[in-house]
C-alpha cells in the first residue's frame, strides 16, 4: 500500500515537472516570437527609411535640375540671341513685267518676309530683331537706297555689330534666257535654296548649321508648294564641304541646294557680307527660290509665300541656334 502511494506521488512529481517544463519551453518560445517579430519590424524600419531617403535623394535632385533649368531661362533672358535682318535692296528694286505691267518686286517682297520672320521670332522665340529697314526705304548714316544697294552696301552688314547673326533675305535670278528659255518663264526644277556664307560663318559651326537648316527648311517648303522639283537640300559639316558659287551651278536645273562660299579681291564678294565679316559678325544671304518662275510670283503675289517662307527661316534659325519656344 505504501509502494503505491510512492508510486503515486513520484508519477504526480515527474507531471508537474513536465508542465512545467512544457510551460518554459512555450514561454521560451512566445519570447522568440516576439524577438522575431521584433527584429522584422525593424528590417521593415529600416526598409522604409531606406525607401524615404531615396524618395528623398530623387526629390532634392529634381528640385536641382529644376533649378538648373530655370536659371538657364534666367541666363536666357538675361542675354537674349539678337540677329539683323536684312530685307534685300529696297522698293522697287528688281521688277518683273509681264505684258508691261509689274507682277513682281524683290524689293518689296523680301520686306514682306523680314517683317513676318521678325514677328515669328520675337513671339515664338524671344529673340531681339533688327531690321536695316522698316519700310520701302532704308537709310544707314546718312546713305539710301541706291547707295546702299551698290558702293555703300556694306553698312547693311556692318548694321549687325555686336549681334549674334546676321542673315540678309533675297529672291534668286539666272542669266538671260538660262536654259534655253525666256528669261522670266523659267521651269520650276531651277529652283534651289542658296545660303551663301562669309568668311566669319564658315569659321563658325553654329553658322553653318543655321545654313544647313534653313536650306533644308527651304527645300521642303518649296517642293511641298510645288514651286521646286527637289525636296532635299545638300548640308556641309565644315567650310572644306562648302560649294564655290557659279553662275553654271545657279542656274542649273533639278539640283540640290547647298551652302555657298563667294569669295572676291576684297574678301567675301557681296558687300553685306563684307560688312558682316568686318564687325566680325557670322553672316549669310539666303536666296529663298528664283521669282524668274512664274509660279512662284504668283504665290508671292496671293501672300501665300511670305508666310511660308518666313515660318522656313525661322525653323531653320531656331534649330541652328537651338532655340526653345517661350
Amino acid at each position: 500500500m505504501m509502494r503505491k502511494k510512492i508510486f503515486a506521488a513520484v508519477g504526480m512529481l515527474l507531471l508537474v515537472i513536465g508542465l512545467c517544463g512544457v510551460k518554459s519551453y512555450m514561454r521560451q518560445m512566445k519570447i522568440r516570437e516576439n524577438e522575431e517579430a521584433q527584429k522584422i519590424e525593424k528590417q521593415k524600419e529600416a526598409a522604409q527609411e531606406r525607401k524615404e531617403a531615396m524618395e528623398q535623394r530623387k526629390k532634392q535632385e529634381e528640385e536641382k535640375k529644376q533649378k538648373a533649368k530655370e536659371q538657364q531661362k534666367i541666363i536666357k533672358r538675361q542675354k537674349k540671341i539678337q540677329i539683323c535682318i536684312d530685307p534685300g535692296h529696297y522698293s522697287k528694286k528688281n521688277e518683273v513685267y509681264e505684258n508691261g505691267k509689274v507682277v513682281y518686286c524683290e524689293g518689296n517682297f523680301t520686306l514682306q518676309v523680314a517683317k513676318e520672320l521678325k514677328k515669328i521670332l520675337e513671339e515664338r522665340y524671344g529673340v531681339i530683331v533688327h531690321l536695316t529697314r522698316t519700310s520701302g526705304n532704308i537709310c544707314i548714316n546718312g546713305y539710301e537706297n541706291l547707295a546702299l544697294d551698290s558702293g555703300k552696301i556694306s553698312l547693311r552688314g556692318e548694321a549687325a555689330k555686336g549681334m549674334d547673326l546676321f542673315i540678309s533675305l533675297h529672291t534668286n535670278a539666272n542669266l538671260e534666257h538660262a536654259n534655253g528659255v525666256d528669261t522670266n518663264r523659267q521651269p520650276i526644277g531651277i529652283t534651289k535654296p542658296i545660303v551663301i556664307v562669309n568668311t566669319v560663318a564658315m569659321e563658325s559651326k553654329q553658322a553653318l548649321s543655321v545654313a544647313n537648316a534653313i536650306g533644308t527648311s527651304l527645300a521642303v517648303s518649296n517642293a511641298k508648294l510645288g514651286i521646286s522639283t527637289q525636296e532635299k537640300f545638300h548640308t556641309v559639316s565644315g567650310k572644306d564641304d562648302i560649294l564655290n558659287w557659279t553662275d553654271a551651278y545657279n542656274d542649273s536645273v533639278d539640283k540640290e541646294g547647298t551652302v555657298c562660299a563667294r569669295r572676291g579681291n576684297n574678301g567675301d564678294y557681296y558687300g553685306v557680307l563684307r560688312g558682316a565679316s568686318n564687325v566680325a559678325v557670322p553672316g549669310m544671304i539666303v536666296e529663298h527660290g528664283f521669282h524668274t518662275v512664274p509660279k512662284m510670283r504668283k504665290l508671292a503675289a496671293d501672300g501665300t509665300l511670305a508666310k511660308e517662307w518666313a515660318e522656313a527661316d525661322a525653323k531653320g534659325i531656331a534649330e541652328g541656334m537651338r532655340l526653345e519656344e517661350e
